[in-house]
């Protein structure tokens, strides 16, 4: 029908622009870190070089982000149409796409992204936050798959399997299958994507989890942090996390009341991609933007002095001194015996 062909052309460009913009402010926070970690290398800036030991984490949360936005497009209905890239695909091809991107969406780089961001959060929670953090970037890198693998398995075999399921079990089939089959004006067989309800579901059990686990850490460092603008800044990535994750699951779990095609199918799934890169974009701006323009901001703290030697005397001086944190900076403070990057 001509205006659901309208309805999914328009919300179709609509993704693939913001698809693009994701990518976009993907290379632009990758860059940012590394000159950022130029800057340090040539000033010897070494607080800051402290500071910023876990760039490699900062790096893999924006690639996550960027691979996220980028397996949106093996859903994208208008890149199965005539002219589009996946148009010359047959409908066995297409249908593995549809597979494709389920496992690889809410299997893998959602989860991964999440996590990484949680790790992010968590190491500002350590008891040395300023000790060589080579060995925590590897720990965090075998944490995040490690308890990635659980949901990409769960969801691998509700993919993998999802026929089986189906003539087995007589399930319905918007609990299982990824796709389903349509025909487009030129008579040519095309796999549409759909939203496993079983997947929907997996994923909603660890965004549960995930969220409880926030929380805590959340309330911790609140009891932490005394100055408001950080507070403020920790407050928007909790609620960046705790509500727009929800929301993104149910606009996900909403979608198998429509059909592709659908006007209230294509809004949903559009409202569920943009709840996902609303947030993404948030908590990349408060861990990874803003912390790094306060540093820079602040650089003239360590310019000023007049020889290295100076400043690791004051170092040695205030070991608990702690001039920058994970959101952002802070002025010099004192927090007795335990070190934190929140202060």
């Amino acid at each position: 029908m001509p205006l659901t062909s309208s309805i999914v052309n328009a919300f179709g460009l609509a993704t693939l622009v913001l698809v693009i913009l994701i990518c976009l402010a993907g290379v632009f926070c990758v860059a940012y870190v590394l000159y950022f970690r130029t800057k340090i290398r040539r000033g010897h800036l070494l607080a800051l070089q402290n500071f910023n030991a876990l760039w490699v984490v900062r790096i893999i949360l924006i690639t996550f982000a960027v691979l996220r936005g980028l397996t949106e497009l093996l859903r994208l209905p208008l890149l199965r149409r005539k002219g589009w890239l996946f148009y010359s695909l047959n409908f066995r091809w297409q249908a593995n796409l549809c597979k494709i991107y389920t496992l690889s969406s809410f299997g893998f780089t959602e989860p991964c992204l999440f996590l990484t961001a949680i790790f992010l959060v968590q190491g500002s929670m350590r008891d040395a936050p300023f000790t060589p953090r080579r060995k925590w970037n590897r720990k965090v890198i075998a944490l995040i798959l490690v308890f990635c693998l659980p949901v990409f398995l769960v969801q691998a075999v509700f993919v993998i399997a999802s026929s089986s399921f189906e003539r087995d079990n007589d399930i319905p089939h918007y609990f299982t299958r990824s796709f389903i089959k349509e025909v487009d004006f030129d008579g040519q067989d095309v796999a549409v994507c759909t939203f496993p309800l079983f997947s929907t579901l997996v994923l909603a059990l660890f965004v549960c989890v995930y969220n409880a686990h926030l929380l805590y850490l959340g309330w911790k460092i609140m009891s932490v942090v005394i100055n408001r603008r950080l507070q403020a800044r920790v407050c928007g990535l909790v609620f960046a996390l705790t509500v727009l994750l929800p929301l993104h699951v149910s606009f996900l779990g909403f979608s198998v009341l429509s059909s592709p095609g659908n006007p209230v199918f294509e809004v949903v799934t559009f409202l569920s991609f943009f709840t996902w890169l609303f947030c993404t974009l948030v908590g990349d701006a408060i861990l990874v933007i803003r912390p790094i323009a306060d540093a820079l901001a602040v650089r003239w703290v360590f310019d000023s002095l007049p020889r290295r030697q100076e400043f690791d005397s004051d170092i040695m001086l205030y070991p608990n001194a702690v001039p920058l944190t994970v959101f952002g900076v802070e002025e010099y403070c004192q927090l007795g015996r335990k070190e934190t990057l929140l202060c």
